[in-house]
């Protein structure tokens, strides 16, 4: 049907070419950008998911750049401590030759003088971007800090829930710094100067009654009018004031005690007997025979512990004679025995102040009247707490023996100290009792929960001087240069795995952009053969658009 009002024809192709135009520019569009998904109108899903990967993709890259970052610190840090590594061992061959007879030492230390400097330079030197891994800037020494730690970047991660993280991996500085301020490093000692001079216990052990030995140089003659008085004393001890005892030794006692009638005294023997005869008639609980009746010149006399006093001790005092010369019979003098409240002690002395390292502990076993076996740890907290300090400091012998007695609380131990000697015993409160009476008490020698450690710097070496012996100076090189190994070993473990993430981050970022194309990409073979297509199609809708339109303007001419 042909109109002179509405030409469908041309609005038909009209509509064609609209069509066709419109779905040419999606394909240009396709062509000039290369994507199938450009906007999120092409497909949502398709584009937000493209758009966080290649967001993700971004950050990785970054993390790759860090990785290479972190890589060249490990890497310098790595061929720094391999030089450190043969430079000990240069180091150890050196102390060897010394320790050969006729070398001469001074020119061996000049070479260690500069294998020292090398060693500092070395140090000094292992940085990258102001990053050093083997110099140390603490203030305090590394064996006192709980950790200290670097580290460098590893990878980026998005978890199921969408959150998204760096990834760190940590560098033990503690095991690779050689040299810090504060000490502590591989080839830094271990413990400071005022290390705690830990001197052995020396046991005493006496399970019998007080006594003491007198020498006697007679004779002396007791006139009528002559007398010895003093006072006996037994078993005073600390805890107890012992029983006193007024005696009196006159002619008539002398002769009753020797059968005669002269009152002479000849000998140490005839002392004894007086003695005793002076103890049984005032019932005081003495023996004057318990050295025997052997010797002219020398008499022991003891107690017998029966006072009901836990001591265990005689003493002579208030000695008074009207005798020629005041003599009394040698009560005034005694030989080298003199043993008073017998019980088991250990010694012990206090060589210098100390300040207890961090990881160090200090331990000894005490054992009281047959009970267990404890053992008392002694460690930096248990120095701070017992003295109410904070530096763990212990500066006089009096000092150690407050942290000695809070660490053994519960056990029974008391301490004594007279200067710098330190005496160990069985309280007295706890476990009364002295000479017989004593309680069994075994205490042992202190120990370290360290069997040794590394007591100087390798700047610190000099065998001209000697403060150590070559011997040992060798063992703590060594010791350094094991430790080296070990610090060397972990930064190459840690280098390998920063360089496989490296090649992993890498990988992972080009699959992640295949896996985008995937999604977005345009198939640039089909997208041309329609472009192409779409282009004809074009040119046909424009001449059926003219055709339709000069068929209108034959149907005017009609009306003309």
């Amino acid at each position: 049907m042909t109109s002179i009002l509405t030409n469908n024809s041309a609005m038909a192709a009209l509509q064609t070419l609209r069509a066709v135009a419109s779905s040419l520019g999606e394909t240009q569009q396709r062509v000039s950008t290369g994507l199938r998904v450009g906007t999120a109108t092409d497909n949502a899903a398709y584009w937000s998911i493209s758009t966080t990967m290649r967001s993700d993709n971004m950050a990785l890259a970054a993390v790759s750049d860090a990785l290479g970052l972190g890589a060249a610190k490990l890497d310098v840090a790595y061929v720094a401590t391999d030089a450190i590594v043969g430079l000990l061992e240069a180091f150890k061959s050196r102390l060897a030759t010394a320790h050969e007879e006729g070398v001469d030492r001074s020119k061996v230390q000049e070479e260690l003088d500069q294998l020292k400097q090398q060693a500092a330079s070395i140090v000094a030197g292992a940085s990258f971007n102001g990053v050093n891994y083997l110099k140390g800037t603490e203030e305090a020494s590394l064996l006192d800090l709980d950790a200290l730690t670097s580290s460098v970047t590893s990878s980026f991660v998005r978890a199921a829930g969408g959150t998204v993280s760096v990834q760190r991996t940590s560098v033990d500085l503690k095991s690779t710094i050689m040299l810090n301020a504060g000490g502590g490093g591989i080839l830094q000692k271990e413990v400071t100067g005022d290390y705690p001079d830990l001197q052995p216990l020396g046991i005493v052990s006496y399970f019998h009654e007080g006594h003491e030995d007198h020498t006697f140089s007679g004779p002396v003659t007791f006139s009528a009018s002559d007398s010895i008085t003093f006072d006996l004393v037994l078993d005073r001890s600390p805890v107890a004031a012992g029983n006193s005892y007024a005696i009196t030794i006159d002619k008539a006692l002398v002769d009753a005690a020797l059968g005669t009638g002269d009152g002479i005294v000849h000998d140490a023997s005839d002392v004894r007997k007086i003695l005793q005869k002076a103890f049984d008639d005032v019932a005081a609980p003495a023996d004057a025979y318990r050295g025997g009746d052997t010797s002219l010149t020398t008499y022991d006399v003891a107690t017998l512990e029966t006072t009901g006093n836990v001591g265990s001790s005689i003493y002579f005092e208030n000695l008074s004679s009207t005798l020629a010369g005041g003599s009394v019979l040698g009560l005034d003098s005694s030989s080298a025995i003199d043993h008073d409240n017998m019980c088991t002690v250990g010694g012990t002395t206090f060589t210098k102040a100390f300040t207890m390292p961090k990881d160090l502990a200090i331990s000894f076993d005490v054992q009281i009247a047959g009970g267990p076996l404890n053992t008392v740890v002694i460690d930096r907290d248990t120095v701070n707490n017992a003295l109410g300090v904070t530096n763990a400091r212990v500066e006089t012998a009096d000092e150690f023996a407050d942290v000695v007695r809070y660490a053994s609380a519960g056990l029974g131990l008391a301490l004594s100290v007279s200067g710098s000697a330190i005496s160990f015993f069985a309280d007295q409160s706890v476990h009364p009792g002295y000479g017989n009476q004593a309680v069994d008490f075994v205490v042992s020698d202190f120990r370290t929960n360290k069997s040794w450690s590394l007591r100087f710097d390798l700047e610190e070496i000099n065998i001209t001087e000697q403060e150590f012996t070559i011997e040992e100076y060798l063992t703590g090189v060594e010791y350094m240069l094991q430790r080296s190994i070990s610090s060397a070993s972990g930064l190459g473990s840690l280098l390998s795995r920063v360089g496989m993430q490296l090649e992993f981050t890498e990988s992972l970022i080009a699959n992640i952009d295949k896996g985008i194309g995937r999604l977005v990409d345009a198939d640039m073979n089909e997208e041309s053969s329609r472009l192409k297509a779409l282009q004809t199609q074009e040119q046909l809708a424009i001449q059926s658009l003219s055709i339709a339109n000069s068929n209108a303007e034959s149907i005017m001419q009609l009306f003309r």
